[in-house]
């Protein structure tokens, strides 16, 4: 999965080596969701329908949550759009604004993404071996508490 050789990943940083394990994780999260029904989500997606409430939110304040440009969130929208994932309205108290909401796809996507977080966490468990992940886990604890 990584497009760097082990002697490199063994030589970079711990930071570094968290971000790589961590898009590893966000990979193989997403393509068992896109296995799982949701094809049409790419990664930069999961920004956008994460950061939406469930009444609907402006685009403008989706941006600003999902910490992206309203251009890019408007992009993002039009895809999840055609998709199916969300719809768009105008807002009834400024038409110039746009409101965004979960369709029914959506929900369901939000849905389905703990499993598929969970089955990561069983592929992890099963490389490593449980004793050796729970130490991990208490590691990184430990680190992000810091």
């Amino acid at each position: 999965m990584s497009d760097l050789t082990p002697e490199e990943l063994r030589a970079l940083p711990l930071g570094r080596l968290l971000l790589h394990a961590h898009r590893r994780a966000q990979a193989a999260s997403l393509a068992k969701l896109q296995a799982g029904g949701h094809g049409e989500i790419r990664l930069g997606h999961v920004p956008v329908i994460t950061s939406l409430d469930p009444a609907g939110i402006r685009i403008t304040d989706l941006a600003a949550k999902a910490g992206m440009t309203r251009q890019m969130a408007g992009r993002l929208v039009k895809e999840l759009e055609a998709s199916g994932y969300v719809s768009s309205r105008p807002d009834p108290s400024d038409q110039r604004a746009v409101i965004v909401a979960l369709t029914d796809r959506g929900t369901a996507f939000l849905a389905d993404a703990p499993a598929a977080m969970a089955a990561v966490d069983g592929d992890f468990a099963a490389l490593l071996g449980a004793d050796e992940l729970a130490r991990l886990r208490e590691s990184l604890l430990r680190i992000s508490a810091t």
